[in-house]
């Protein structure tokens, strides 16, 4: 029977009128998503951080030897490209 009786559903207060210059008003959801989505990035970064903490700098690959950084990226040397299409073609 108590749970029958009909309640009032509790609503969230908008943003006062002297306060609307700061923006929106954040509530619970906003700010649950807001924090959910910056502890992703900081486990994102505590990982990449772990992980270049573990590698190994002695570490080679012959690959290494046609690849250069460019720019912050990896990348092939023209020539090993070159190469790859001249193999794929059949010529050597």
């Amino acid at each position: 029977l108590r749970n029958a009786v009909k309640r009032i559903t509790h609503k969230e207060r908008s943003q006062p009128t002297k306060r609307a210059h700061l923006g929106i008003l954040e509530k619970k959801k906003d700010y649950k998503k807001r924090s959910q989505d910056y502890h992703r990035k900081q486990d994102v970064l505590t990982n990449l951080r772990r992980k270049a903490s573990n590698r190994n700098p002695d570490e080679f690959y012959f690959g290494m030897n046609n690849s250069e950084v460019h720019q912050g990226r990896h990348r092939k040397l023209e020539q090993a490209k070159m190469k790859e299409k001249m193999d794929e073609i059949g010529h050597e």
